[in-house]
């Protein structure tokens, strides 16, 4: 089977960026069998997206579909009618993207009916969490969160991770899992959660963000972090959070996402709602506990290694090809 994958830029060592659980998916897809080309969304803003219709062009001719990764991507893909297209959705791409406020701009919401347009017109749909199936209903779309790599991501001696990264010991440290500055992430709200929790516990605690870190030093920072808080306004199915569970790392979330339902069970770990004081109190029983959690062996249950999720994905490419998919459009003219 030869599949064709339109992605966002994948991570390098100079820009880890966020396509790594992507990379992820495309390497377990590999192992079993599939030959997979990747055309990256990447090059001069304005003309990166004529740039890889050029590239989908040339190579669509030898795949038997195309899978993209992301609303936008899908958009391409569906511009041609060829081969057959799955899109896996990510997130923000179909439930929006927040300021720091929590709200949805205009250009937003109107994204939001683009992407949801785009699901009728393909042959498969592919998104992490149930409350992104329901932004695409009538589409019936398959509910597949990215797979997590557990030999790279697994428990290692806390002490000995600091020691690497060079953190000096005395200093508890929270990792918090995205990029500052984009809004939607919630960073102010982390920050207050530590400064009250520094506050009431009498002892300094160091806010780190989860952002340039190479792919090869994510677990390692993980490890060397007492706790994980995620505070952000919108969430598919975040890796990060299934990534802190196969390093047993306790995490503080607001009920966002998928997070309550993969949490659900993990002792050491607390899902609040968006409210200030019940974070402090979350992320201050969490360090004082100071256990690790039981995320590994729940995320084991729940299936989510990369060769059962690479497993998952597969069949709906069989069923596409085999006919037994089709698009919302077209079943309803035939």
């Amino acid at each position: 089977m030869r599949v064709l994958m339109i992605t966002a830029p994948m991570p390098t060592l100079e820009q880890p960026g966020t396509a790594a659980p992507v990379a992820r998916q495309v390497e377990s897809l590999r192992a079993l069998g599939v030959q997979v080309a990747v055309v990256e969304l990447k090059g001069i803003k304005r003309l990166k997206y004529f740039q890889a219709r050029l590239r989908l062009q040339a190579l669509a001719r030898s795949a038997d579909l195309i899978h993209a990764h992301y609303g936008y991507s899908g958009w391409i893909a569906r511009s041609q009618f060829g081969k057959p297209v799955v899109v896996s959705f990510m997130g923000d791409d179909l439930l929006g993207t927040p300021d720091a406020e929590g709200r949805l701009r205009p250009l937003s919401k109107a994204l939001v009916q683009v992407n949801r347009y785009v699901a009728r017109t393909v042959d498969a749909v592919i998104v992490k969490s149930a409350e992104m199936a329901e932004v695409v209903r009538p589409v019936k779309a398959h509910i597949i969160p990215n797979g997590v790599d557990l030999q790279t991501f697994r428990p290692l001696d806390p002490h000995e991770a600091r020691s690497e990264l060079g953190w000096m010991e005395g200093k508890r440290h929270i990792l918090f899992p995205g990029n500052p500055d984009l809004p939607r992430k919630g960073f102010a709200l982390a920050q207050a959660m530590v400064a009250h929790a520094a506050a009431r516990m009498g002892e300094p605690l160091e806010l780190v963000p989860l952002w340039g870190v190479a792919a090869d030093r994510v677990a390692l920072v993980m490890n060397a972090c007492d706790a994980m808080v995620l505070t952000s306004y919108v969430e598919g199915s975040p890796n990060v959070v299934k990534e802190a569970m196969a390093c047993n790392l306790p995490i503080v979330s607001v009920t966002v996402g998928d997070v309550p339902e993969r949490l659900a069970g993990v002792a050491g770990c607390a899902i609040c709602p968006r409210d200030p004081a019940a974070l402090d109190n979350a992320l201050v029983q969490v360090l004082r506990d100071g256990r690790r959690t039981t995320g590994r062996c729940i995320l084991q249950a729940q299936g989510l290694d990369l060769d059962s999720v690479a497993r998952k994905i597969l069949a709906i490419y069989e069923d596409v090809l085999a006919g037994r998919c089709r698009p919302q459009w077209w079943a309803r003219s035939s």
